[in-house]
């Protein structure tokens, strides 16, 4: 933060890992001062020698991962306070449970539950606090007029503007407009924001020359591509960061990477939010969290498969074949709540439909058996489709499972929700569920999640699924 990015990464993480381990130890005194004077008898007391020593290195540095792959340390110079104070949080929560998981799996001596709690709540407030010297330090510095950078503007339009905005309003960014580059040579000479359009984009070599420039920011549509090859050959040449905004093409994007296949770079855009730590831990949370809710619930599962049977004939489950992440098919369980022979009666019921779009729906559907519309109610048909999840073709959270015959309706659209796996629930189960008859509402509520894909929303929604099922509402 206080230098060169490279310094000022090296720094955040050194600092980060003194924080946590020093947030070891004060834990460890704190909990054996509350056993010592008090009467809570909150557990057996603990001891830190030598011997610990690695292991606090080790968890200090697991957590210098968990905020490098959150990009706690790219682009600090942009970073607002709340981002950084939302990483913090982040990485407390996984920390933790990373922690928790490294006492099972590698059988650590004991260690209370309380303590462990106790370290998250004082290593939350000791990197809170770290991360708020460390920005409000970092901004004193840039507004005494060191750490900071000169930038040219490549483009003037509503691209450029935006950025300008951004920075007059950020002034603890430190970055100083030195001008910009237009595409019309009647534009030289004229001011934005106070400051000169100093030539077209052919110029920049004079401008690079002329001026002290520390960084290029291309702010341009895909219709001055040519020009601006022209200027990303000439700031290699002359050694001169760029930055390209990922607008640039005009699409949509998501997620942008860099790979190398065989020294080859390759740029890829994805339509969702990619992040491949997100995408494990994502993985990781449908593993963990399916895995004990069938374990769990095994007692309720034999007593549904018992009652079904009882009250209905045919088999426990209905069997469905659908698609799921980039239209791969697989088959898929739920609880059987309708007739045996309801698929067969579908055609027949056709003009009932209620749902708009390419999925049928009937609140008050005759094939549904008595147990079948109580067990809908409460969504636990919907609980075979855990192993789904246990076996990866499906998520906890993500867009409903479509019919193949579906497909063959959607708008082209619609199909975005392929691209990413299906889930059990959603954004559409906590918001209304089956009161939604639009299936264009339904879509929305899917790209929406797309949009914002992350493991806190994922959470969010897991949290709410459960009084939004235990209610009842939007059934049928």
């Amino acid at each position: 933060m206080l230098w060169r990015p490279k310094y000022h990464r090296r720094l955040a993480q050194l600092a980060d890992s003194f924080t946590v381990a020093a947030s070891f130890v004060l834990a460890y005194f704190i909990w054996n001062n509350i056993r010592i004077n008090t009467n809570l008898g909150v557990g057996q007391a603990i001891s830190l020698d030598w011997s610990d020593l690695w292991k606090i290195i080790g968890f200090s540095l697991i957590y210098v991962i968990i905020f490098n792959k959150l990009k706690a340390y790219t682009y600090q110079r942009f970073t607002s306070l709340d981002r950084e104070i939302s990483i913090v949080f982040k990485t407390t929560v996984l920390g933790i449970f990373i922690f928790f998981a490294s006492i099972f799996l590698f059988r650590f001596k004991y260690i209370p539950r309380t303590y462990v709690f106790i370290f998250a709540i004082i290593n939350f407030i000791c990197l809170a606090t770290e991360k708020l010297i460390l920005f409000h330090t970092a901004r004193i510095i840039r507004k005494k007029g060191k750490d900071r950078k000169s930038i040219l503007v490549v483009g003037n339009g509503d691209k450029a503007t935006k950025f300008v905005q951004a920075v007059e309003k950020n002034m603890g960014w430190g970055l100083d407009i030195i001008g910009f580059l237009s595409n019309k040579k009647n534009e030289i000479g004229q001011t934005l924001f106070g400051k000169k359009i100093l030539g077209t984009f052919s110029d920049i070599i004079d401008v690079l020359h002329n001026k002290i420039i520390d960084e290029v920011i291309i702010c341009v549509s895909f219709e001055d591509f040519v020009a601006i090859r022209e200027i990303l050959e000439v700031c290699e040449k002359e050694g001169v960061q760029v930055r390209l905004s990922s607008d640039f093409f005009g699409y949509l994007v998501k997620g942008v990477t860099v790979d190398y296949i065989h020294n080859i770079p390759i740029v890829s855009f994805y339509t969702v939010p990619y992040d491949e730590w997100t995408l494990y831990i994502k993985r990781l949370m449908d593993i963990c969290i399916s895995a004990v809710l069938l374990l769990a619930l095994s007692p309720l599962l034999f007593l549904i498969a018992f009652l079904i049977k009882l009250k209905s004939n045919g088999p426990i489950f209905y069997e469905w074949n659908v698609v799921g992440l980039n239209k791969k098919p697989f088959k898929s369980w739920k609880f059987r709540t309708m007739v045996s022979n309801a698929d067969e009666q579908k055609e027949n019921l056709k003009d009932m439909n209620e749902m708009k779009g390419p999925v049928f729906k009937i609140k008050r559907d005759p094939r549904i058996t008595k147990i079948g519309r109580l067990l809908r109610k409460y969504s636990l048909d919907e609980l075979p489709q855990l192993w789904s999840v246990l076996k990866g073709d499906m998520s906890l959270v993500g867009p409903r499972p479509s019919f193949p015959y579906e497909l063959k309706r959607f708008e082209s659209w619609h199909r975005r929700k392929l691209s990413i796996k299906p889930g059990i629930t959603c954004l559409w189960q906590i918001k209304g569920r089956n009161k939604i008859n639009d299936f264009d509402e339904w879509a929305k509520l899917d790209m929406e999640y797309i949009d914002n894909l992350s493991i806190w929303l994922d959470l969010k929604i897991l949290l709410m699924t459960i009084p939004s099922v235990i209610s009842g509402r939007g059934s049928y």
